[in-house]
């Protein structure tokens, strides 16, 4: 992209049941400061049933908003699907509905795309500064994990490519096709997807950590990990299969491994690890650790959660159910 032009830039936002950061999140993208691109903001409601229709109207006389509305929910890589079809920019941005973005967001994105070789640009998420400081949230926004592990100048792998507050050029979306509608429930359709994106980019995915986020969504770890169990066991098998590598990714041969002696010994710390009785004590260490040693117990009850999971998958259709 040409320093001198200007581009028309696409923010799109997935919005189900979002009336609590809603307007904090819009608000945040109407004082963005774009001297040097053109902004559109399309706001894709899935089919809400709290009052986010209706905050969603005091937004209708600007005519930088656009509201698409589906007549039932079609979970968040079909929402993001329907942004991107109605998205006119050179630039796609895809935000949760729980961000609240500074002023510069849009041009310091824009900044990363003078380089032809740069195909996607993730930003970083803080924690808002009222939100409480449990052991769980210093790991998440304080602890060295993600693409915080990265160098921000090297191309990420897309394993920790999220769309949470990501921008991505049209070129790229284009040949790369749109999220997996089939994966509807939680987790799961912005990995495969940066996968798809890596493919055919492997040197194209980026990290910006001066461009910092607000992530206005407090979840406790024990939520966290039934959606972990909820993955799992809805989302990984369909993942593996379609994409046989991911095992690698979710460890899913520790908990379906082959009849090779790997296999066995996979077998056996899957056994382990997926126990509830490993599950309980690793509960206690964790609540019993001070921060940062308790990140440990985090990563291992994650990893319990998920093969847990992956265990009642064994019977189930691969497809996800709604």
């Amino acid at each position: 992209m040409n320093k001198d032009h200007n581009p028309h830039v696409s923010v799109i936002v997935p919005a189900y049941n979002a009336a609590r950061t809603l307007t904090i999140c819009i608000d945040s993208l109407l004082s963005l400061n774009c001297k040097n691109s053109t902004l559109e903001i399309i706001i894709v409601d899935d089919a809400s049933t709290d009052n986010t229709s209706e905050i969603l109207k005091k937004y209708t006389p600007y005519r930088l908003v656009k509201v698409v509305r589906h007549t039932h929910n079609c979970a968040l890589a079909a929402a993001r699907n329907t942004g991107i079809k109605n998205a006119s920019g050179e630039i796609i941005i895809f935000l949760d509905a729980d961000m609240e973005v500074p002023p510069n967001f849009v041009e310091e994105h824009l900044k990363f795309y003078h380089n032809p070789q740069v195909m996607g640009v993730l930003s970083i998420i803080k924690a808002p500064v009222n939100q409480p400081r449990t052991k769980y949230q210093r790991y998440l926004y304080e602890s060295k994990r993600g693409a915080v592990q990265y160098n921000s100048a090297a191309p990420l792998p897309f394993s920790v490519f999220l769309f949470n507050c990501t921008s991505v050029r049209k070129d790229a979306l284009d040949k790369v096709g749109l999220f997996d509608g089939k994966i509807t429930k939680y987790g799961g359709e912005d990995t495969e997807f940066a996968y798809r994106l890596w493919q055919k980019y492997p040197q194209g995915l980026y990290y910006a950590p001066h461009i910092k986020v607000i992530h206005h969504h407090y979840r406790p770890l024990n939520e966290v990990l039934k959606n972990v169990l909820t993955f799992g066991h809805k989302v990984v098998p369909y993942l593996v299969q379609k994409h046989p590598e991911f095992d690698k990714l979710y460890g899913y041969s520790f908990v379906c491994p082959s009849s090779t002696l790997s296999g066995l010994l996979k077998n056996i710390v899957g056994i382990v690890l997926k126990s509830k009785i490993t599950f309980t004590i690793l509960i206690l260490l964790y609540h019993l650790s001070p921060y940062p040693i308790s990140n440990r117990f985090i990563r291992l009850l994650l990893a319990s959660a998920l093969w847990q999971g992956i265990a009642r998958s064994k019977n189930n259709d691969l497809v996800p159910e709604r």
